[in-house]
């Protein structure tokens, strides 16, 4: 009876160590109800498709395919990363995680929470586990999911060019005397 409970005990032991780093990322997956923003949802498909993921990069470090796509709860923000043409990558939910919490903190001001929307192709927000087929069109497959999903998408217009939008508000919090001239400054060069 001994030798069995010796042995149970090994197993198990070996089994948590083997699932170790699975688990230990356990939990980023969102959870709840989101409303997809037009610019989320156009930074999903990018994240879907193949190529012009870093526009800055050469032919071969801007193509590639999409490793995990993180959005904040109020589906207005989003980041991801992706997986160079030619690699082998393994999806790090911790690192786009953090991808996307610092770059909507370095456009809004603002501290959020982000988690994981999709790994791969496969939509894991309220464990959907759901994966978008190539070719699909992205907006009918996720509107397709249904209302049992939680996921949705917003029919607000985004603005064409994000930077000069925030440009203009943040004239606007000038002129009005919100903001000082030396706050309207630094906020400029925090925006690309």
């Amino acid at each position: 009876m001994i030798l069995l409970v010796k042995k149970l005990f090994v197993i198990i032991a070996l089994g948590m160590f083997f699932n170790f780093p699975h688990n230990a990322k356990a939990g980023l997956e969102g959870l709840g109800k989101i409303e997809l923003s037009p610019y989320t949802l156009d930074q999903f498909e990018q994240y879907l498709s193949n190529r012009n993921h870093n526009k800055t990069q050469g032919a071969n470090e801007k193509h590639g395919y999409g490793l995990v796509f993180s959005v904040t709860a109020d589906g207005m923000h989003s980041g991801y990363y992706y997986c160079k043409q030619g690699g082998s990558c393994i999806p790090d939910e911790a690192q786009a995680k953090n991808y996307c919490q610092s770059r909507t903190k370095k456009r809004t001001g603002k501290k959020v929470i982000c988690n994981t929307f999709a790994i791969k192709r496969k939509i894991v927000w309220n464990n959907v586990n759901k994966i978008v087929p190539r070719n699909e069109n992205v907006k009918e497959f996720i509107s397709s999911l249904g209302p049992t999903s939680g996921i949705t998408i917003s029919n607000a217009k985004p603005p064409s060019d994000l930077d000069s939008e925030q440009r203009k508000q943040l004239k606007s919090l000038l002129d009005a005397g919100i903001m000082t001239k030396k706050e309207y400054e630094e906020a400029l060069k925090q925006i690309k």
